[in-house]
């Protein structure tokens, strides 16, 4: 699963909607990586040529695994209606 560092774009003085570049029709969540790890994920830092704060989640992602991640994620950019 491919997610971005709220850490990195905070320190570099972004705002997280910079990743939303190049996704338009998409929202954005934002999930605490001491929630992933919860479900036994790792993160990883993956960062790309156009966005440093890319990462990546690993680890099985069952039924139950995405419910809980769905029931405690928070809106950031709702998606357009």
């Amino acid at each position: 699963m491919s997610v971005y560092r709220t850490d990195v774009i905070n320190a570099e003085g972004g705002e997280p909607e910079r990743v939303m570049a190049d996704h338009a029709g998409f929202g954005l969540v934002a999930i605490a990586a001491g929630t992933m790890r919860e479900k036994e994920q790792t993160v990883h830092p993956d960062p790309l040529s156009d966005e440093t704060s890319h990462a990546l989640v690993c680890g099985p992602k069952t039924k139950g695994t995405r419910k809980f991640f769905t029931r405690r994620a928070v809106w950031v950019v709702p998606p357009p209606v």
